[in-house]
């Protein structure tokens, strides 16, 4: 899911550290880079949270115009959850733990979403105007 932000006067190297404290504080194994348009985490390996995948986590743009993107990156070969009929046939072979444990891994990825989002929110609020104090120091 991608969100744009306008006039928040936010500092992006601050914002994306809070990110990043988000990540440690869930016990992800994280990496934050810089890229040419901003800022870029990648997450995965959390014991809270076990999703079929890593979580890679953009940011670009300027203080008061900029988007944040949260995605799950599968590894690769790793199949979305299987049409019905193919659900049924899986089923039916014994593979039905096979899809059980993707369907948990899409619950835990939608519960990870919905926590992430709630906490750039609350960021956002803290770090609103924070742009202009990098400037001045």
């Amino acid at each position: 899911m991608q969100k744009k932000l306008t006039n928040q006067g936010v500092d992006l190297a601050r914002f994306t550290d809070a990110l990043g404290e988000f990540f440690a504080k869930h016990d992800f194994e994280a990496v934050k880079g810089e890229t040419d348009k901003g800022y870029q985490i990648f997450a995965s390996d959390s014991p809270h949270f076990k999703v079929d995948g890593y979580i890679s986590v953009t940011v670009e743009g300027n203080k008061n115009d900029f988007t944040v993107n949260f995605e799950l990156c599968r590894e690769s070969g790793s199949k979305g959850v299987s049409p019905i009929p193919s659900i049924f046939l899986t089923t039916m072979l014994g593979g039905g733990y096979f899809m059980l444990k993707r369907l948990k891994a899409n619950e835990a990825f939608i519960k990870l979403e919905n926590t992430f989002w709630a906490y750039v929110e609350n960021t956002l609020l803290s770090l609103e105007g924070s742009a202009d104090e990098s400037s001045q120091r």
